[in-house]
């Protein structure tokens, strides 16, 4: 074994030292023995490189693999939950990708509230979203059940800490909208953003208070307020946000049934506009 070695080494640089100059200048020379079978090619450049094909070949061969290292990983806690579904998995991977991500909160409550474990695949990227917003960060490690701080400790690259953040959350946006004197009741807050809608003071300003109210209602007036913004006619000024505020209507609607299935979303025959209507 060390004398193959050292031929190896020996012929490796006399081909280093050919092709430093160039074969049109230096002929490679003659083969150490045992090396020989790799010089058949007439062209000299054609030898040189199959002679350390065979070197490097030989010499990755012969390499000692290093040895695993003494410290032992720890276990993650155990977790005897039964998983998150499928569907509603994909349903969080969509809005960790920037899909309604304010509906990041509401997704983690109807988790707990059922009692799966999270999709540990999503613990990284809702440990760095809760770096944004303490009030998720809490929730997330809650539901994570120390799994969150064993993620922290074993890989400081995350940028992650250990401990949960104290933070306060910042406050909610106010709605600028002029919502009935019976703003506790979902459905009045349904027939408002239609409302708003029809008399064209759904500026694309005003979306964020939109999706704070469609975020606030009541998961049984969602349907309801999916069907009154499909059927509204379409206006110049006010189709962007109501194309806006029918997709977070519908996402979140969407995400409930997978929630209350626990199987993949199904579709199913929504009210008609005459159910806001009665409310407004």
């Amino acid at each position: 074994m060390t004398g193959l070695g050292s031929s190896a080494a020996a012929e490796w640089s006399a081909l280093v030292a050919t092709a430093l100059v160039g074969t049109d200048r230096r002929t490679p020379p003659h083969p150490q023995p045992g090396w020989d079978t790799w010089s058949s090619s007439d062209d000299p450049a054609v030898q040189l490189l199959d002679r350390a094909a065979a070197v490097v070949a030989a010499r990755r061969a012969g390499v000692v693999p290093f040895e695993a290292p003494g410290a032992v990983v720890p276990v993650a806690p155990s977790d005897r939950r039964p998983p998150c579904p499928d569907a509603c998995a994909r349903r969080l991977e969509r809005i960790l990708a920037g899909e309604h991500v304010l509906l990041v909160a509401e997704w983690l409550e109807l988790l707990e509230r059922r009692g799966w474990a999270l999709p540990w695949e999503a613990l990284p990227r809702l440990l760095l979203r809760g770096r944004r917003d303490p009030a998720v960060d809490r929730s997330v490690r809650r539901l994570a059940r120390g799994r969150a701080e064993w993620l922290a400790d074993l890989v400081p690259e995350l940028g992650v800490s250990s401990r949960p953040s104290q933070t306060p959350r910042p406050a909610q946006l106010e709605s600028a909208l002029e919502v009935p004197a019976v703003a506790a009741d979902s459905r009045a807050r349904a027939a408002s953003i239609v409302a708003a809608l029809v008399e064209r003071r759904g500026s694309w300003t005003m979306v964020p208070q939109f999706e704070q109210l469609i975020v606030s209602l009541s998961p049984n007036d969602l349907a309801s307020l999916c069907a009154a913004l499909a059927d509204l006619a379409f206006d110049v000024s006010t189709e962007r946000t109501r194309t806006a505020l029918l997709a977070l209507a519908e996402f979140r609607l969407e995400m409930h049934r997978e929630f209350d299935d626990g199987v993949e979303p199904r579709r199913s025959t929504s009210p008609t506009l005459s159910d806001l209507n009665g409310a407004s």
